[in-house]
């Protein structure tokens, strides 16, 4: 069987597998893998579809913003709703678990707000490469009998992508994104004000015309990781300086550039684990 046929046959199996569950509240981040989730969803079930979006400060107000103009566009009904993981004591710890807990707190909001709204089934758009990765949360969620429609009839990233594009969808190529906490050392209490100044300077250097960008918080010290191709621009005398300025204006007291480029899940890389968040 070829990959498009592979392809093709696990998109038949989605499509029956979402018109089994009858009506569906998908947990949508706005991504490219809830998106694409979003949009089978609504094609084989049409109005017995709901888009719930968290909202707060561990998530990028741009996000929210794309989350809910996708939403618009799709013609799916579309809720928000405060997921205040910032009042979770076990949240703010910031354990190797806080995912688990984050996804723990968010899960039960989602089922709540799916038997008010009349929705059977509770999905979310990990996929079956996210299996692969370290994702306390992906714990939480089976432990709610929350679906992951995309993992169970085994669709990856590559084959979301390229389906993304035939659908038209502009997520298709969309960068991954993650909530502002996994730019904070685990061990490292959460704080609004730290997850507010990430967010500013990241929207900045996006401002500048940086392309896949995190900045890791570790206290007095930001640690910039972008594409390698953006680098040189970085490292600009006169770039480099207005970085400095706007950084320390949020509280940074240094700023580094790491060698290494931007990549998924580097703050497991202290317990030698990686991950596709953050």
């Amino acid at each position: 069987m070829t990959d498009d046929m592979a392809s093709a046959e696990k998109l038949s199996k989605l499509s029956r597998l979402l018109a089994e569950m009858q009506s569906v509240l998908v947990a949508f981040s706005g991504g490219a893998d809830s998106a694409f989730l979003l949009k089978v969803a609504s094609d084989v079930l049409g109005d017995n579809v709901i888009a719930a979006t968290a909202t707060g400060e561990i998530y990028p107000k741009r996000e929210q913003e794309q989350a809910k103009e996708l939403a618009e566009a799709l013609g799916v009904r579309h809720v928000t709703f405060q997921a205040e993981q910032m009042k979770d004591a076990d949240f703010v710890a910031s354990t190797k678990d806080r995912c688990y807990f984050c996804a723990r707190l968010v899960g039960g909001r989602l089922l709540d707000i799916a038997a008010s709204m009349g929705a059977a089934v509770v999905v979310n758009g990990t996929n079956a490469d996210d299996e692969n990765d370290y994702r306390p949360g992906m714990r939480a969620a089976r432990e709610l009998g929350i679906r992951s429609p995309l993992s169970e009839v085994r669709l990856n990233k590559c084959e979301i992508i390229a389906i993304s594009k035939e659908l038209g969808l502009p997520t298709w190529d969309k960068p991954s994104d993650s909530c502002l906490a996994t730019r904070v050392p685990y061990g490292v209490q959460m704080t609004v004000q730290r997850l507010a100044r990430i967010e500013a300077c990241e929207e900045f250097l996006r401002r500048l015309g940086l392309g896949q960008v995190r900045v890791r918080d570790s206290g007095d010290t930001a640690r910039i990781e972008s594409l390698m191709a953006d680098m040189p621009r970085i490292v600009d005398k006169a770039v480099s300086s207005e970085i400095a300025r706007h950084f320390k204006a949020q509280g940074y007291t240094y700023i580094s550039l790491d060698i290494e480029g931007y990549r998924t899940g580097s703050m497991n890389e202290t317990f030698g684990q990686r991950s596709d968040v953050g």
